[in-house]
């Protein structure tokens, strides 16, 4: 059946490699626009609506250098915000949470086979310098990231097998459990054009889009300035598309400021427009005090977490209970910075499919018992051995390793820790029934809660094992359950943490909350997967 419409329901699962993929829902408090302060001295913004109806120019706070500008950055880290906008994949979730599909390069498909579906593209897709986009094109982009070993959660992709100029076949190794294991190649890979790429050799510095968004300035390190297109060629199909992908800014900045302090100054003096990562604890002068006439702020909820996790091979049940029941949540949230909050369940309220049923009351996950810890530590056959502990080497990821040291200590667990960075980390963690590590605390996320515990719990992810080499039938059969279309509910869920909790299998240790500040001339923010888009907000200008 051929679905013009582009529409099915499709439970998005997002699962991230060790980096991080962040995401928020939000909580929105206007600024009360009758408080007194000083207003700041210069504005980032132009405060202008030009005649095309766009904001004239807008400057927005990126904690994180971008790096580059390939179209593997989709899939390697939470800069989406950026990469979106010069770039475009086949289709793009729904905005109201329903799961629904849509089309962006895609005009339709048609499921031939449980393993084949049928995708016709829209034939009048150029890139900024003319290239029309092909089947071919789409074909070059997936083996491209596959080849460059970017790809993630590929796991039921097969091939793309090219028909014509304008449709193709997506083939799968089998039947897809549930429709958010086809996420990743649907909405997260970029299509672009080989001739252009292979004509530039990369787009790391001078990309070639498919995008609303041209790059006129890129400076690592610094910033990224991009141009609407008033040619862009999917103008004629926004009405199908999201609203974020409207470009109703002209002129759009993003300027690298990695300390959140930092940020705040900026926005004080008005250099910046937007930030989304003030600490909660710097909110107030924006939201009611010296600030409140000229920002907005909404409370952001992320759908990144870290966790503690042990590695199955070297660590037996009783010692991880004993772990677990050592840590304290709140202290290690605390160490880790003002953003940070203990959790009480391996997910958030961000998640579409979250539900307070999956709160793990009395749990070890929301108690710190040492006479529970000893108990178990008694009875583990630990011998004071020292356990490595692993982490990324940002100073958040190591704040959080020393805590659990100190922690650990007082029970009598002797720890190392290893700070190491992301290639280190992945070539240690990463190899099947890998020994280096006893420990490893790291964050994942995702758009839904089961999608997020894919490394965790899924036992197909790595050679036939989980992250932290679980192989247990039963945490597999329960975690399919749980993210089968068919039975992906509250019920399906909670059967599945609590089976972990009774394995002892991990602890979710904190999730991030940050606070959106943004000009009182934009009037509504877009989010993609909980991800702010500032070329798509709206402006109202006196």
């Amino acid at each position: 059946m051929k679905k013009k419409i582009l529409s099915f329901v499709l439970t998005a699962a997002m699962a991230v490699s060790l980096v991080a993929c962040g995401s928020a829902t939000t909580s929105s408090s206007e600024s009360d626009t009758s408080a007194s302060g000083d207003s700041a001295s210069s504005s980032a913004s132009s405060g202008e609506i030009l005649e095309n109806g766009r904001y004239a120019s807008l400057t927005v706070a990126a904690a994180t250098d971008l790096g580059d500008l390939e179209p593997t950055s989709v899939n390697k880290d939470p800069r989406y915000y950026m990469i979106y906008n010069i770039y475009e994949t086949l289709f793009d979730f729904a905005d109201d949470s329903s799961g629904e599909l849509v089309g962006v390069m895609a005009e339709s498909y048609e499921e031939v086979s449980d393993t084949q579906w049928l995708v016709t593209l829209h034939d009048d897709i150029y890139d900024w310098e003319g290239n029309n986009i092909t089947s071919s094109d789409v074909a070059y982009s997936f083996q491209w990231l596959i080849d460059g070993g970017n790809e993630l959660r590929y796991d039921y992709f097969d091939s793309i097998e090219v028909i014509d100029d304008y449709t193709f076949y997506i083939n799968w190794t089998a039947a897809l459990p549930a429709l958010s294991e086809a996420e990743f190649p649907l909405t997260r890979t970029i299509v672009f054009s080989q001739a252009a790429y292979e004509e530039k050799g990369n787009f790391a510095t001078t990309p070639v889009g498919t995008g609303h968004y041209q790059v006129t300035e890129f400076t690592i390190g610094s910033r990224v300035v991009m141009e609407a297109d008033d040619d862009w060629w999917g103008t004629p199909y926004e009405d199908q598309m999201e609203a974020r992908h409207q470009a109703n800014v002209q002129t759009l900045t993003f300027e690298t400021i990695t300390e959140a302090s930092t940020a705040v100054v900026a926005l004080e003096t008005g250099t910046i427009d937007v930030c989304g990562y003030v600490p909660l604890s710097m909110m107030d002068e924006f939201e009611s005090g010296q600030y409140s006439d000229q920002y907005s702020v909404e409370t952001l909820t992320s759908g990144d977490f870290w966790y503690f996790a042990p590695n199955i091979n070297n660590v037996n049940e009783d010692l991880r209970k004993a772990l677990y029941y050592a840590l304290d949540g709140d202290a290690i949230a605390t160490a880790m910075g003002g953003s940070y909050v203990a959790m009480d369940s391996f997910g958030t309220t961000y998640y579409t499919d979250w539900d307070d049923s999956l709160i793990l009351s009395d749990t070890y996950v929301d108690t710190c018992d040492t006479d529970t810890a000893q108990e178990y530590l008694d009875t583990s056959g630990y011998n004071g051995e020292t356990l490595k502990i692993i982490c990324l080497s940002s100073e958040e990821a190591k704040a959080a390793a020393q805590m659990a040291q100190v922690q650990l200590q007082a029970i009598g667990v002797n720890t190392e820790i290893n700070a190491v960075n992301q290639d280190t980390y992945e070539s240690t963690v990463i190899p099947s029934g890998s020994d280096e590590w006893d420990i490893a605390i790291a964050s994942l996320g995702g758009s839904n809660m089961v999608g997020a515990w894919h490394l965790l719990f899924d036992n197909e992810v790595n050679d036939g094992v989980t992250t932290t080499n679980i192989d247990d039938d039963q945490l597999q059969e329960l975690y399919e359950a749980s993210k089968a279309d068919a039975t992906h509910d509250a019920e399906h869920m909670r059967a599945c943490l609590d089976y972990v909790i009774e394995k002892g299998y991990a602890y979710p240790l904190v999730s991030i909350s940050n606070a959106l500040v943004y000009n009182s001339d934009i009037s509504e923010i877009h989010y993609r997967e909980g991800y702010y888009y500032p070329a798509a907000f709206s402006f109202s200008v006196d």
